[in-house]
């Protein structure tokens, strides 16, 4: 495989070329070898990958984050060289692991003054032996964030010298001085201008604030606590953000609360016998309804009638109530 990787002139996948390919290079050689990987497109069978993932998490809250410095997450990866990098291992792409979004969100949640149970939310809680409570997990998902296909070309060649290499290879035995050699290091770090789309999922019902929430604290982290290693050297910070969520169906609940809500609307202005049109008017949009869904307004509409002693089934008003009633 290295052989063959010699001979190519460019690399359709960055992970095999980075940590297969790059072993048993000279040096001259690896810094060829991290020019074409930068060179290189991402594969065509991502884009189709990265649509039906997206699909898969169409109830998810997805956060658009955009690389506004170099991004170095997986630094300390094993790699053939000093420095590693997180990708895909299918399709040799940078993401972003969700385990390193959770723990950015951790550090996000410190600074919103959030109480004990919002983070048991949001982050889980860990046991309590003293108090016999077992810990739980978060009531959250967060998943690996993906890189946006139209970010074609998302590497590039990076440089860490290091300016006393005995001090750091004998663990502080040789002292630094300033007659040492300083020794570049080419690594690869994902470039300015890269978009990831982050998605956070709830599996509970009607709790699809919390979702939208921690986008929102996570968007303040990676805008001002920044992700992956050398945040103080400016790595890592984002910026262009879009907080997307995807309209879901309602439930029958909902859909109920929705009908009853309209119908007090209505019924709050049929005071006296000369607004009982506003019902007559109001019929004909709840028998376009599901059975299940007009049942308990029907059931307003006739104890309102029976309250204004207006509920007489030889009326037409008071059959077609009663007639849907009968078929709900």
């Amino acid at each position: 495989m290295r052989n063959s990787l010699r001979a190519l002139g460019t690399i359709s996948h960055a992970g095999l070329a980075l940590y297969k390919g790059l072993k048993g290079f000279e040096p001259q050689d690896q810094q060829s070898l991290l020019e074409a990987i930068v060179q290189t497109p991402i594969g065509p069978a991502y884009p189709g990958a990265f649509q039906r993932w997206k699909a898969a998490l169409k109830d998810a809250v997805f956060l658009e984050a955009t690389t506004r410095t170099p991004l170095a997450i997986g630094l300390g990866n094993s790699s053939p060289l000093e420095n590693g990098l997180t990708l895909h291992h299918t399709y040799g792409v940078p993401y972003l692991p969700g385990s390193a979004l959770k723990g950015l969100l951790r550090r996000a949640a410190a600074r919103f003054g959030l109480s004990e149970s919002e983070k048991a939310v949001l982050l889980g809680e860990g046991p309590d032996p003293k108090q016999k409570k077992p810990g739980n997990a978060a009531y959250l998902v967060y998943w690996d964030g993906w890189l946006d296909p139209a970010s074609a070309q998302p590497f590039q060649r990076d440089v860490i010298t290091v300016h006393h290499p005995d001090y750091y290879s004998t663990g502080g035995e040789v002292w630094p001085t300033d007659f040492d050699d300083p020794n570049p290091v080419a690594f690869l770090s994902v470039k300015p201008g890269v978009k990831f789309h982050i998605p956070i999922t709830c599996p509970a019902e009607n709790a699809q604030d919390w979702p939208h929430k921690a986008a929102e604290m996570l968007q303040w982290g990676l805008e001002h606590l920044g992700l992956g290693g050398k945040t103080n050297a400016g790595y890592g910070y984002f910026s262009d953000f879009r907080i997307t969520v995807t309209e879901r169906p309602k439930s029958l609940k909902e859909h109920v609360e929705e009908a009853e809500r309209q119908t007090r609307e209505v019924l709050s202005q049929v005071k006296d016998a000369s607004a009982l049109s506003k019902i007559d008017d109001y019929l004909p949009k709840l028998e376009r309804l599901e059975p299940a869904v007009r049942r308990s307004s029907l059931e307003a509409i006739k104890a309102h009638l029976e309250a204004m002693k207006r509920w007489d089934t030889t009326k037409s008003r008071c059959q077609k109530v009663q007639n849907l009633l009968e078929e709900s």
